[in-house]
């Protein structure tokens, strides 16, 4: 590997059905069945998807061909931004083009939209709210991410899955084959404590490939604004995303001002929408929902907080009286989630109708929901916090 004071050398290949970018050390690959509409001078996308490699090295990035002065500037404040967010974990990276331009909005002769659509209940009620309003946009679903490259079979039946609710809101649909993963998984990009920072600099890489025909892309937030400030640093998020800009096309956030309870009443009311939507964290059920992970579990609860019913997309549909414990309630952002659910219960009239609320409840705003983590981890933290709830809970019981 060269050594961290090199510049990180970007080359660029272009064949048909595949896009190539390779250093001295790495290869990312990207597959596309619409490869006729990627850029044919524009390589900016290259310095999305090797910008987290930069980071973790702290070495300047170089890409062949074309790229714009935006880029230029924007990739920097991406990696101050991660750099002051995750000092010990990223550097502040310069990026440079064989040939810098400068760009002006609507090279491409119009205001068409691309949109990221994984199948999640963020992307689909993004989506469904923009048709909803008369927008129209293709969809951009990349593979290699929530699917294993080498499982085309569980990918094939997500497409089958998606594919009413696609027509419905889409004017196309584009789908993107890249092991950009591999190489963030090499330089360590993703760290325990911050595990979903890496795919918006792939999907960002991918929706830039076809930046020369698109003025706005777009991608769903997870989380209300608020919410993220409490989150630790979520690899897409309204603060950076906004910086994914060549000056022609930005990427754009939906949804920064919904929690998502507030998405779960549009997604009920669209039957293309409810039978689209793919959450489970069970593998082996993917596209389905199992109904009992904890991405599942806490998804039925929004559904039924927000709308008063939990629809047959589960394989399980019930509600156990211990499902908090699928919770780590000493962990930021699942009390994020559990607060969201139990505030929605209570604008809703519900939350006498959540199992264990009012103890949950009072465990989340106990001393023990907001101790930091020290003295044996995580581990052991989550067993005082469940704890604390199992005494509140026999308390709220008599």
């Amino acid at each position: 590997m060269e050594s961290p004071t090199e510049t990180m050398h970007v080359r660029v290949s272009r064949t048909e059905n595949c896009i190539l970018l390779t250093t001295a050390d790495d290869s990312i690959e990207i597959r596309t069945d619409h490869w006729r509409d990627a850029n044919k001078v524009r390589n900016d996308f290259a310095v999305w998807l090797f910008l987290p490699a930069a980071m973790r090295t702290g070495r300047a990035l170089h890409v062949e061909g074309e790229g714009s002065e935006e880029t230029i500037r924007n990739a920097r404040r991406i990696s101050e931004s991660w750099e002051s967010w995750m000092p010990h974990h990223f550097n502040i990276v310069d990026v440079s083009f064989d040939t810098p331009s400068r760009r002006a909005p609507g090279e491409t002769g119009g205001t068409r939209s691309l949109c990221l659509y994984s199948g999640g209940i963020d992307s689909t009620h993004a989506l469904l709210s923009r048709h909803r309003k008369g927008e129209q946009q293709t969809l951009l679903t990349v593979h290699g991410m929530d699917y294993r490259l080498e499982d085309e079979q569980k990918f094939c039946a997500l497409k089958s899955k998606i594919a009413p609710f696609s027509r419905l809101v889409g004017d196309g649909h584009i789908f993107v084959r890249t092991n950009a993963y591999a190489t963030y998984r090499k330089y360590r990009v993703d760290l325990r404590d911050a595990p979903h920072v890496s795919h918006i600099f792939a999907l960002a890489g991918c929706t830039f490939l076809f930046s020369e025909r698109y003025d706005n892309a777009f991608i769903a937030s997870d989380c209300r604004l608020d919410q993220q400030f409490r989150t630790p640093p979520w690899g897409s998020n309204s603060v950076t995303n906004a910086y994914f800009d060549d000056g022609c096309t930005r990427l754009g956030t939906l949804d920064d001002h919904l929690t998502r309870t507030e998405k779960m009443p549009l997604i009920l009311s669209s039957k293309e929408a409810l039978s689209s939507v793919s959450f489970c964290n069970n593998y082996q059920m993917r596209p389905d929902n199992c109904g009992r992970c904890e991405k599942c579990v806490r998804t039925k609860l929004m559904f039924f907080v927000a709308c008063g019913t939990v629809p047959e997309i589960f394989a399980d549909v019930s509600i156990p009286s211990h499902w908090y414990r699928n919770f780590d309630i000493a962990t930021e952002y699942q009390r994020v989630i559990l607060l969201d659910i139990l505030t929605c219960a209570k604008r809703t009239s519900r939350f006498a109708q959540v199992p264990n609320a009012p103890a949950l409840y009072a465990a989340l705003k106990s001393p023990i929901a907001r101790e930091t983590k020290k003295n044996g981890g995580r581990k052991r933290m989550h067993g005082r916090a469940l704890k604390v709830l199992s005494d509140l809970r026999k308390k709220f019981s008599r």
